[in-house]
């Protein structure tokens, strides 16, 4: 494919290699194409000068562009500014995805990440050692080019300080005089709205790259930069060379939520050094908090898929430090329910006489006629001989934290019981439910469908769907069933009929099992009398929604019969 008019394949060829032999690295990258606009007919704003499309490992160049910037000569060091990305500067993704977390620490709610003009100081020293001017051309070419400058936070008639703090970084490092990349008419206007704007940015430079780590230098770059920031939910800019590190996948945020720990010394040594004071949020952040801010800036519904296909992770790995152990099929059954009297007769077992039923029965003649009962077991259906199908009621009402903005032990607790019946063999249906119609899911097969599932948050009051229950037992009596609330189940249940609907289904249960956030068991135990005394349900409560342990101990209590 020709490069266009404005490049012979040879001048493309030429230049490539240059490039190449700047990093001196072998790399498995395409030689360059022209790039093919994004929006065609509207210009060149917001399209990229130059990038690499990582899945076809394909370096592509705007020529055009390049050429009405006037910056023609730069080529070479267009294309050693894009292999710099790909070979050292953030060199993998999973990098850049741990600065885009702690960006969103030290400055909550950044519209747009500033990690590219990170990279792009590492990567611009480097090549600017033997192309600086080069550099320079495509900077000044973007500034002469206003249809390529769409930068929200510009002032009127120039680039925004921030951008122009960025500029003047490269007069620094490069030797320019003052307003060779800055706009001259901006100088003076900068200087006075930032007393100090070009000694700090003389300081930058001699401090920024004679920083021994990477952390302090992405600390020290984010404490100079947000002087320049205003709000930072507004930060919107578009630069030359910018837009071509591709933003990290979904596991390489997910491993960055977890690093939190890696940047504690050299969070402390930023502290030493007053480049960060108590304005800015130096302690780790919960998870959830974490995924929540590098997802939030996000464009369209990708952040919101971001954001929930994160949280899951956050949950299975919880879920996998509590998994239980459901109960099989025990080899030998366990007796629970009596026989119909018989008269107990001399060489019978004496253990099997009923006496309360034989005074009650026999009245005056109970001593010398005796009832008896023997245990039968309370067998389960023929279908429930290996690991039961588990059905789980989870109560999403507003009394319940939501589960993607902060840790809900009741959602965790869902997934753990799902994810312990599914790693059996056994089916899974979850009910998610809060005062109007419930979510009611298939039988589910596999873990993530059924952490998904059990996601999803109502919010608002609470109906516990003892109704749907009741239908539910009747198409499937061989189920365990566990119910997961609080102590909005009970004032439920004190509800006209509704403990009796509640008997009837657990009438044709396997088992089932409330299993409650309550300080006090006692009005539990008051509430659910009429139950209690039947082997097929179990009462099982934690005092703190945060006792995670506990509560993964008391429901492996209430299914195990511990």
């Amino acid at each position: 494919m020709s490069p266009g008019a404005a490049f012979t394949p040879e001048e493309v060829e030429r230049c490539w290699r240059e490039a190449l032999a700047l990093w001196d690295v072998h790399v498995e990258l395409s030689p360059p194409e022209p790039h093919q606009p994004f929006h065609p007919g509207e210009g060149a704003a917001d399209e990229p000068l130059a990038y690499i499309d990582l899945a076809r490992r394909q370096v592509f160049v705007h020529f055009d562009l390049l050429v009405r910037m006037g910056a023609r000569d730069s080529l070479t060091a267009v294309l050693a500014h894009e292999i710099g990305h790909h070979v050292r500067f953030p060199h993998t993704l999973g990098w850049d995805a741990e600065l885009r977390v702690l960006e969103q620490r030290l400055i909550p709610g950044l519209g747009q990440s500033l990690t590219n003009l990170f990279f792009d100081l590492q990567v611009n020293e480097f090549v600017g050692r033997t192309h600086a001017e080069a550099l320079c051309e495509v900077y000044r070419g973007f500034l002469r080019t206003p249809h390529t400058r769409k930068d929200k936070t510009a002032d009127k008639g120039g680039p925004s300080p921030l951008f122009s703090f960025y500029l003047a970084l490269y007069e620094e490092l490069w030797r320019r005089e003052p307003g060779d990349l800055v706009p001259r008419d901006q100088l003076e206007p900068l200087e006075q709205a930032y007393p100090g704007f070009r000694a700090q940015a003389r300081m930058f430079v001699q401090t920024f790259y004679a920083l021994p780590d990477a952390r302090l230098q992405f600390l020290y770059f984010c404490a100079a930069f947000i002087r320049f920031i205003d709000v930072p939910s507004d930060v919107r800019f578009f630069i030359p060379l910018g837009g071509d590190v591709s933003i990290p996948d979904e596991g390489d945020l997910d491993a960055a939520v977890q690093s939190g720990g890696r940047w504690e010394d050299a969070l402390a040594e930023a502290r030493a050094q007053g480049w960060l004071d108590e304005s800015h949020d130096t302690k780790e952040a919960d998870p959830l908090d974490s995924i929540r801010r590098a997802t939030e800036h996000l464009p369209g519904n990708g952040g919101g898929k971001l954001r929930r296909a994160l949280v899951a992770r956050y949950y299975r790995r919880l879920v996998d430090q509590y998994i239980l152990k459901l109960p099989s099929s025990p080899s030998k059954p366990e007796p629970y329910l009596r026989t119909l009297p018989e008269a107990w007769e001399y060489g019978d077992d004496p253990s099997t006489i009923d006496w309360t039923l034989t005074v009650i029965a026999q009245g005056p003649l109970a001593a010398v006629a005796p009832l008896r009962r023997e245990l039968e077991a309370d067998l389960p259906p023929p279908s429930d001989l290996g690991v039961p199908a588990l059905e789980l009621y989870l109560d999403t009402s507003g009394s319940m934290p939501k589960p993607e903005q902060e840790l809900n032990a009741m959602t965790l607790a869902a997934q753990v019981l799902a994810a312990s019946a599914l790693r059996k063999g056994a089916t899974v249906r979850g009910i998610v439910y809060s005062a109007g119609d419930p979510l009611v899911s298939p039988w589910m097969y596999d873990e993530e469908t059924a952490r998904d599932f059990f996601l999803q948050y109502i919010g608002g009051g609470t109906w516990f769907p003892v109704e749907e229950m009741e239908r539910m037992a009747s198409e499937r009596p061989d189920a365990l069933r566990v119910i997961i609330s609080d102590s909005d189940f009970l004032a439920n249940m004190r509800e006209k009929d509704s403990l009796q609907r509640l008997a009837r289904a657990m009438s044709q249960s396997r088992r089932v099992v409330a299993f409650l956030a309550l300080p006090d068991e006692g009005p539990a135990r008051q509430v659910l009398a009429p139950l209690l005394s039947s082997p097929r349900f179990r009462l099982a409560t934690v005092q703190w929604m945060s006792d995670f342990g506990r509560a993964a101990a008391a429901l492996a209590d209430a299914l195990l019969e511990k």
